[in-house]
Formats: structure tokens, C-alpha cells, sequence
């Protein structure tokens, strides 16, 4: 007997209907990912735990830069990016661009936070990486 003719006989016809309604649920949670309104979102920027600036994601039409302590940010319409930080680790400046909401940052030697929240909607419970 080949192992083709093996494999064929240990597979059974639950064995492909459960294949296929799992192939389909992911279709449709794939499409669905994409079909949903776009937030407005908001980034909130915190220097020694005070919040010292909001902005509104949505209402940038140009880029700018802001200097928030001893940290550069780049503001985008589509989201905040440190860019220089005075930091020797700087995972702040590898963390790269934050997007979604629930996205959040923090130099931590600089005492500088970004958390980008959604104006509408639930944040999230949790966020992990």
C-alpha cells in the first residue's frame, strides 16, 4: 500500500466538513475585518503623568513634528511616531508608528506617553504584542 492510499483512508468525511467550516469562519472573520466603519481616533501625550496634549488623528492634514520633553514626535494623520528621544535603549523610537486604537508608548527615562484611543467605540481590554 502507498502512503497516499494511507492518508486517503484515515480521512473521513467529518474530517472535511470540519476543514471546511473552519476555513470558512476565517473568510468571513477576514472580511468582516475590513467592512467596519474607520474610527476617529485621538492621541493623548503625557509628560510626568500629566497630560499635556490631545489631538485629533483625523484633523491633521499635514505632518508636523512636536517636541514633548527631551522627545522628538512625528504627528501623522494616521498616527504618532517618536522619532528622537534622548533614551540609550530607544524602544521607544523602534516601537515604530502607533495606528490602531489601544496602541500605546512610553520613554520612560524621558517620562513621555502616547496612547492612541477611539473618540467612538470600546477600547479594547487588553492590548499584547
Amino acid at each position: 500500500m502507498t502512503i497516499d492510499k494511507e492518508i486517503k483512508k484515515g480521512i473521513t468525511r467529518g474530517d472535511v466538513i470540519l476543514v471546511a467550516a473552519v476555513l470558512l469562519l476565517s473568510a468571513i472573520l477576514f472580511i468582516m475585518s475590513f467592512s467596519g466603519e474607520r474610527e476617529t481616533l485621538r492621541a493623548e501625550i503625557y509628560l510626568s503623568g500629566e497630560k499635556v496634549q490631545e489631538i485629533l488623528l483625523s484633523d491633521i492634514t499635514e505632518s508636523y513634528t512636536i517636541k514633548i520633553g527631551e522627545c522628538e514626535l512625528l504627528i501623522e494623520k494616521n498616527g504618532v511616531t517618536f522619532i528622537s528621544s534622548e533614551c540609550s535603549d530607544k524602544l521607544c523610537i523602534k516601537k515604530g508608528k502607533l495606528t490602531r486604537k489601544g496602541d500605546a508608548m512610553a520613554c520612560v527615562p524621558e517620562k513621555v506617553v502616547v496612547n492612541i484611543k477611539s473618540i467612538k467605540g470600546k477600547t479594547p481590554d487588553s492590548v499584547t504584542y
